[in-house]
């Protein structure tokens, strides 16, 4: 049995399995019921907090209303996964998200997963690909205030987790955003860039320390929610480590300065050269604002020698950076470090031992080298930052640690150094350097810059006469994690501060989450568990795209995007996208948001015998290929992948001639639909009929001829030439559009109810069909009566409508595949001429009707939506005519149940059919039995 990790799904599991207990009571079994309801919704995404409440009323009502004992058993063991894990419940409906990734519909896309902030990217990669640059620019605002930032220097782990890295390259995510960014910038005047002002405003007030990524994002969220803030920053300039850290050529100041307009227009107040310390320290803001938020990064940095006070020159990579931005921002023209004509060496091999290399190169050094001590793979600065370096000329030097300084007097000289070899993988799989003996050397320097680590300054909490309690542990602000309020009452922290150095994004994602819980703090409420995981929207939308174009390999390089003139000077060195080349680009996307990799449609088509889908990064294991392409050569058309798609990534549409089927927007394939040549209506695609043509090899010749009819009209041939009479085809569009006055009884079809004799022939078979599907059947029946619902609240329909015609179509999808199966097989044991061809036609023709007829549900329900939809001029509904449209609504829904029943019986019919030609085993019953 497969283990099951989500909580949501043992009770689900649990439920079900006393529901298929023969022994309960009828208070038991609607109650359980009604729980298996909530529950299927909680774990498809369309619960609401309020239906948690509702499920823990459920089960208790359960275990007091019991009559026959087994209510009382499942009641505690429900009550206990509810209680022990609500926050997994809570998630489910807030965010959407299954933690343990096991509801499908709740599946995030790897990337949105491992994105620290959890930006929706499958969707803004969409948008961007279509050209819809200022909705792709308002859903990142959704969850990052500072797109055109992490554009250009975020360390996109999405990157490394997005799934088409599986195939050929990841979809380049972050370049995607920056063009949102840019082009929405440079239409200012045309659109509005800003974010509106909050609607609700609040009495209460925040402080927030520090302006970096933090900060500016805790600002930014609480903004947005009402609150004032106001923001203190020690430098002359905002944005912390983004001003003061990180290169212009990479971060240009402009668009920097521009990002932090945006959350100043929505009414934050940033104080500069405010330091807060001393008299002026958190004990002062506390009596002022209701709550404090600690920003304030990692601005010390680290040097591992013990004499390095010895000699000038020796720096920490922070320091350098901090004081060269300084300079460039006041542009006073002079450099604040003299490093003109010098040879340097920067020890590192992160992000920022590669920006000072590059700096100090644009600052004239004469040479400039970086010296890690392990390889280039275990490297964490990023790809491009390196192959940017070493397309400047910067030099370097892999295995290789410094174990000591040497000069003459205060001049530093050189860096005494020793080579190293990795060790095997450790448990983590990391490999360790491990010094080779007697490979000691001296590395001629005039200047060394130490990369190596930095850590927060917290002398501001112990400063002033009364210093603040809050708790530190290894120089790092200490937080509860659920709540990151630190031991200080009303005092919260968040980004380097807490975590030690990290990435923009990683700081950003925990001021979001400390806006979250200050929020719910104001509030006097717990922080909700699902501050802690993204939000998984609807999908926006999908773009239409080929084969071809999703066959297409990267499509921009590092050659592309990096300016060579501009590698002296401190302007921005990389390039955009264009938006030709981004659109490429995002029709890459696998869209892993619909497409949770589950490889059913894989194993279907397989069964199937087309093995038409070869996607390797959903088969798994090393050596599996991708061809998008091969569907277009291999495909019959004939939906079962469609059918069995969890999550309705692959869709089937049937229109102008041609059966179209798409994966997330892709073309899959485009086949002709085949038009019978009695009455010329479409039934089938071309090449599903030359795959059951295949298949029927060594069959009588005339099953081939009759595979070119259709099979009403076959069926119709068939009854003449066995019965010698015929029977009336039924004209299902004339039933759908039939005006009704008051609810009657569905008129039977006779050529499906009842033979010559007046007597049901039924098998065991079908008994068994009828009993899997009669769940199914009276979901439909429960469907009818809360679509009526939703027409007497008009300003629900739209949304409950549409859902309810999702749930109709996927039924008649599955009476299709049924109907498949159910005719291979009498293919594969028959082989009794025409009556075996004619019932196989049948049943194809029965599950067409499902599908056209769910299709003409989904026109009805438009109608019934626009005749309720409020009046205009006057805003009223039409009330009036409500209960007409509700009566036109069953019995529209009515037929369709008969119809589905009807196509049950006619699958058992052919399945009974092939086991009576293989076994000559039967059964009769009377009409009054089969009523029964």
């Amino acid at each position: 049995m497969v283990k099951v990790s989500c909580s949501v799904r043992k009770a689900e599991e649990i439920v079900k399995s006393y529901l298929d207990m023969e022994r309960l009571c009828g208070q038991c079994r609607s109650n359980l019921n009604r729980a298996l309801k909530l529950l299927s919704a909680i774990r498809s995404g369309r619960a609401r907090l309020g239906d948690l409440e509702g499920l823990l009323t459920l089960i208790n009502r359960l275990h007091l209303s019991c009559h026959c004992g087994q209510g009382k058993r499942v009641a505690p063991e429900v009550m206990a996964i509810l209680r022990e894990n609500r926050d997994d419940f809570v998630v489910h409906i807030e965010n959407r998200v299954c933690p343990a990734s096991e509801c499908s519909q709740l599946v995030l896309a790897p990337c949105q997963a491992t994105c620290p902030a959890g930006i929706d990217i499958p969707n803004y990669v969409a948008l961007v690909g279509e050209g819809r640059y200022a909705e792709a620019l308002q859903l990142i605002l959704e969850d990052v205030p500072l797109p055109g930032v992490l554009g250009r220097i975020c360390e996109h782990p999405c990157e490394r987790a997005c799934r088409r890295g599986e195939v050929d390259a990841p979809v380049s995510i972050c370049a995607l955003k920056r063009l949102a960014y840019d082009r929405v910038r440079e239409l200012r005047n045309k659109i509005n860039l800003f974010s509106p002002r909050p609607v609700r405003k609040s009495g209460k007030k925040v402080a927030v320390v520090g302006s970096g990524p933090a900060g500016l994002s805790c600002a930014y969220f609480l903004a947005r929610r009402g609150y004032s803030v106001t923001i203190f920053e020690a430098m002359p300039e905002p944005g912390g480590m983004l001003a003061y850290g990180i290169p212009p050529y990479r971060l240009p100041r402009d668009v920097l300065r521009d990002e932090i307009a945006r959350i100043q227009a929505l009414g934050v107040e940033i104080r500069l050269n405010s330091p807060v310390n001393g008299e002026n320290g958190i004990a002062r803001l506390l009596e002022e604002y209701a709550a404090v938020f600690l920003g304030t990064g990692a601005w010390k940095g680290s040097i591992p020698m013990p004499n390095h006070n010895l000699y000038d020159g020796v720096m920490d990579g922070v320091t350098f950076l901090r004081l060269v931005n300084q300079s460039l921002l006041e542009g006073s023209g002079r450099p604040a470090v003299e490093v003109g004509g010098k040879k340097v060496v920067v020890v590192g091999g992160g992000n920022v031992a590669i920006d000072a290399a590059r700096v100090a190169r644009r600052l004239g050094a004469h040479e400039v080298r970086i010296i890690y001590r392990r390889s280039r793979q275990e490297m964490p600065a990023l790809d491009e930052e390196i192959e940017a370096a070493e397309r400047e000329g910067i030099i370097l030097d892999y295995l290789i640690s410094p174990t000591g300084l040497g000069g003459s007097g205060r001049r530093l000289q050189y860096i005494e150094c020793i080579r190293n070899m990795l060790s095997e993988p450790d448990a983590t799989g990391r490999r360790w350097p491990v010094p080779v003996k007697n490979s000691e050397f001296k590395l001629e320097a005039d200047m060394v810059i130490f990369a190596v680590g930095q850590k927060p300054d917290l002398s501001f909490l112990s400063g002033g006469a009364d210093p603040v309690q809050v708790q530190v542990s290894r120089d790092r602000i200490v937080v509860n994690p659920d709540t990151m309020e630190t031991s200080l009452p009303g005092v919260f922290a968040g980004g380097d501060a807490v975590t030690g150095p990290a990435s923009a994004i990683k700081a950003i994602a925990a001021g979001k989450r400390a806006a979250a819980a200050i929020d719910a703090y104001l509030r006097g409420e717990k922080p909700s568990a699902a501050i802690k995981y993204p939000v998984k929207r609807k999908v926006a939308v999908l773009m239409q795209t080929t084969a071809r174009e999703k066959s297409c390999s990267r499509a921009h390089t590092f050659d592309n995007q990096y300016l060579p003139e501009k590698q002296e000077t401190f302007e921005e060195v990389m390039k955009g996208l264009e938006p030709e080349t981004a659109a490429l680009e995002a029709a890459r996307c696998l869209r892993c948001d619909l497409c949770i990799a589950c490889g059913k449609c894989a194993d279907t088509c397989r069964k199937v015998g087309a093995e038409a889908i070869q996607l390797g990064y959903v088969e798994g294991g090393e050596g599996q290929l991708t061809d998008f392409e091969r569907p277009a050569a291999r495909c019959i058309g004939c939906g079962s992948c469609s059918v069995n798609c969890p999550t309705g990534a692959i869709t089937l549409k049937d229109e102008g001639g041609f059966r179209e089927i798409r994966m997330c927007g892709s073309l899959m394939n485009r086949v002709e639909l085949i038009t019978c040549r009695i009455c010329g209506q479409s039934f089938a695609s071309s090449r599903h009929l030359d795959f059951i043509r295949e298949r029927l090899k060594g069959y009588p010749g005339h099953l081939h001829e009759a595979a070119e009819i259709c099979p009403a009209c076959l069926r119709r041939e068939w009854v003449d030439q066995i019965h010698g009479m015929g029977f009336p085809p039924a004209d299902w569009t004339e039933l759908l559009s039939r005006a009704v006055e008051r609810e009657a009884p569905v008129p039977v079809i006779p050529e499906l109810e009842k033979d010559i004799s007046g007597r049901f022939r039924v098998f065991r078979e079908e008994r068994e069909v009828m009993e899997s599907i009669r769940p199914q059947v009276q979901k439909i029946h429960e469907l009818v009566g809360e679509l009526s619902t939703v027409i007497h609240a008009p300003e629900r329909s739209t949304l409950e409508a549409g859902r309810v015609l999702n749930m109709i179509t996927g039924i008649a999808e599955q009476m299709n595949l049924l109907a498949l199966n159910a005719s291979l097989e009498a293919v594969r044991i028959g082989g009794q001429g025409r009556e075996v061809a004619a019932l196989m036609g049948e049943i194809q023709e029965l599950a067409s009707r499902s599908a056209r007829v769910a299709t003409e549900i989904g026109i009805f329900i438009q109608k019934v939506k626009q005749e309720t939809s409020p009046v205009a001029g006057n805003g009223n509904s039409a009330a009036g005519e409500n209960l007409v449209f509700t009566l036109e609504t069953r019995q529209q829904f009515n037929i369709i149940v008969q119809h589905v029943e009807n196509v049950v019986r006619q699958v058992g019919r052919v399945a009974s059919l092939a086991v009576e030609i293989g076994t000559g085993h039967e059964e009769t019953v009377s009409a009054e039995e089969k009523t029964a």
